[in-house]
């Protein structure tokens, strides 16, 4: 009977592992000629993922959706006419982003109320690659993969466990978005 324990247990522990060390190694959007729906792609070749408006026919940059394995994922402007606060939520979980500072898309703060992450631009005045400012998380990177080509991301991610997919979401969602055109 211990045994049979101690054999789940190591089975459980096996399969949180491999889920949470799932990292995000890229996106790219699905149309040449649109920034409205994105490929998510991961470390295994068969989990990829989707983000997209949630409103594509009114063309409604505010609010968006994500799929990524199991997870589904809500992201909206907190008020519709100023992009310097967004909520996330997913897995139960509410997301805050917000700018460091009022108007300034180059600096985000990332909380879940817990934990605070920021998340700057190498470049003030260019969006082509950006990084997590705390190395206490451990590295997390995305940048442009032919800059200035939008289109095309790729994602650096050694963070420790201790990060979410959600906030992990939260900081890839809100780089990509200061930095693509909105058509």
């Amino acid at each position: 009977m211990n045994y049979l324990k101690h054999s789940l247990l190591l089975v459980f522990l096996v399969l949180g592992a491999s889920l949470s060390a799932q990292s995000i190694v890229g996106l790219s959007t699905d149309w040449s000629d649109s920034f409205a729906e994105w490929t998510i792609y991961t470390e295994s070749e068969d989990t990829t993922g989707e983000l997209r408006i949630k409103w594509p026919l009114d063309q409604d940059w505010s609010e968006w959706v994500f799929f990524l394995g199991d997870n589904i994922g809500h992201i909206k402007m907190t008020w519709k006419d100023n992009p310097n606060q967004w909520n996330l939520r997913c897995q139960g979980e509410v997301i805050t982003i917000r700018t460091v500072w009022k108007d300034d898309p180059t600096r985000w703060r990332i909380t879940d109320n817990t934990h605070s992450y920021t998340v700057v631009s190498k470049w003030r005045n260019l969006p082509y690659e950006w990084k997590l400012q705390e190395t206490k998380w451990g590295d997390w990177e995305i940048y442009m993969s032919n800059e200035p080509d939008p289109r095309d991301w790729e994602v650096y991610d050694n963070l420790s466990d201790e990060v979410s997919l959600p906030i992990k979401m939260a900081m890839l969602f809100i780089t990509v978005y200061h930095s693509t055109p909105k058509f």
